[in-house]
């Protein structure tokens, strides 16, 4: 058995989401979440996702995601997205603890391009 097999069947969460429903959810006002670090994010990341440090997620999904914007949707959902699926699939768990509709792409990344979506490089943008 290989890493990856090993990764699948023991340490990847269960559950999660296709990119064609990622992307529905994301046309009816869900917010893109990247929980990588900020070099793989400047590297190429899905457009509008927000690149949020997995720590803010756990302990304030709202003001991690959205700052001090008032006008963002209090009730709005969170489709969180990675590499592979592993990093999203294990916080989406204390997203939806805080009272939020949250998901993670299954497959991460990988799943956004076998997709054919599009990566684009550079910075993330603050909150607004």
């Amino acid at each position: 058995m290989g890493l990856r097999d090993y990764l699948t069947s023991k340490v990847m969460p269960s559950g999660g989401i296709g990119v064609p429903e990622a992307l529905s959810l994301l046309a009816s006002g869900a917010t893109l979440v990247d929980v990588r670090t900020r070099g793989e994010y400047e590297a190429g990341h899905a457009p509008g996702a927000r690149l949020v440090d997995p720590k803010d997620l756990t302990h304030d999904a709202f003001g991690a995601v959205h700052g001090d914007n008032p006008l963002a949707e209090p009730d709005g959902a969170f489709v969180l997205i990675c590499d592979t699926g592993l990093r999203s699939g294990h916080l989406v768990k204390a997203v939806r603890e805080q009272g939020y509709r949250a998901e993670f792409i299954t497959g991460g990344l990988a799943a956004w391009r076998a997709e054919g979506q599009v990566l684009i490089p550079g910075p993330p943008r603050p909150p607004r």
